[in-house]
């Protein structure tokens, strides 16, 4: 049967040599741009499935393999018939290349990809020649899908309940409820047992950037402005948190670019505690001063001048 030739690497907008990193960016880049709940043009739920049907080939050595060996040559769109050899070779997977938006590889596989990889539900892995030859008929090992979970800064920090919904390749959806561990860092990830399509479903937790606050790993850090005089003399002074407000005591000679560390104060740690707030110190010139201002300022440079 002759199908449309589909190339999964200009789908997805990568080279034939790109990294399996290289190859999954694009495809979550891709996805955020045409998932079902996000856009609600015309024809996103279609590109999203051809997205999801690259990714699904590409993302599994074994079928990106497979897919490779039909070379560089056939265009998008150009009639395609298996090449010689493989007419009677018929290809099952039980399992699935992974989606960060729980692809789930239950239909919406067009008629390209059923050429060369047969029966998607088949259920076994290996395959079958025309004349009852088989080889490597085991049971595949279960893949865990991943799917991410954008929390603001605030509820990284308070943790709680969050539901999510997972959208299949079909147009289909699941819901989850979560406990959110509180002060669960940027990265960190929640594994929900056989709850994927062919195993685990794994939630990936993305922080939001925040106004005042920059995560890294399970340190957070953030700049205090202070004004000439409290970095000469010395003051306390407020210092927002997460969670309310603390003081801090600056030292006579504060420079600029300080860096103050309040222990305890970041996201939780992979080997357990918890990080830091560190804090940089920034001294504000004033840019208009009154003339009661002026004329301090005036003085005091007088003194340093002598003092030279």
């Amino acid at each position: 049967m002759s199908v449309k030739y589909k190339d999964y690497y200009e789908t997805l907008g990568v080279e034939r040599n790109s990294s399996e990193a290289a190859i999954k960016k694009a495809y979550r880049k891709l996805a955020r741009q045409y998932h079902p709940d996000i856009n609600k043009e015309p024809g996103a739920q279609a590109r999203f499935q051809e997205i999801s049907e690259a990714y699904e080939v590409l993302a599994d050595p074994e079928k990106r393999k497979r897919y490779d060996q039909l070379g560089a040559n056939w265009q998008q769109g150009q009639d395609f018939t298996p090449p010689p050899g493989w007419e009677n070779i018929h290809f099952e997977f039980g399992g699935n290349g992974g989606s960060g938006f729980g692809f789930s590889g239950q239909g919406g596989f067009s008629d390209f990809f059923e050429t060369i990889f047969g029966d998607m539900m088949g259920g076994q892995s290996g395959f079958h020649h025309g004349r009852g030859f088989a080889q490597n008929n085991q049971c595949p090992k279960s893949r865990a899908e991943e799917v991410e979970l954008s929390l603001s800064l605030e509820e990284a920090w308070q943790g709680g309940k969050k539901r999510i919904t997972v959208y299949t390749g079909n147009g289909q959806s699941k819901t989850y409820d979560l406990n959110i561990p509180a002060r669960i860092r940027d990265g960190a990830k929640l594994r929900l047992k056989n709850q994927g399509s062919h195993g685990d479903l794994i939630v990936r937790i993305a922080v939001k950037p925040h106004s005042r606050f920059r995560v890294n790993g399970a340190n957070l850090e953030t700049t205090l402005h202070i004004t000439p005089p409290e970095a000469v003399l010395g003051a306390k002074v407020e210092l927002p948190l997460i969670n309310g407000r603390a003081g801090l005591n600056i030292t006579p000679g504060t420079s600029s670019g300080k860096k103050l560390k309040l222990k305890g104060q970041g996201l939780k740690k992979n080997e357990g505690g918890f990080g830091d707030l560190i804090v940089t110190v920034q001294i504000d010139i004033p840019g208009q001063l009154t003339a009661a201002e002026r004329e301090l300022y005036e003085k005091l440079l007088a003194l340093h001048q002598q003092r030279k």
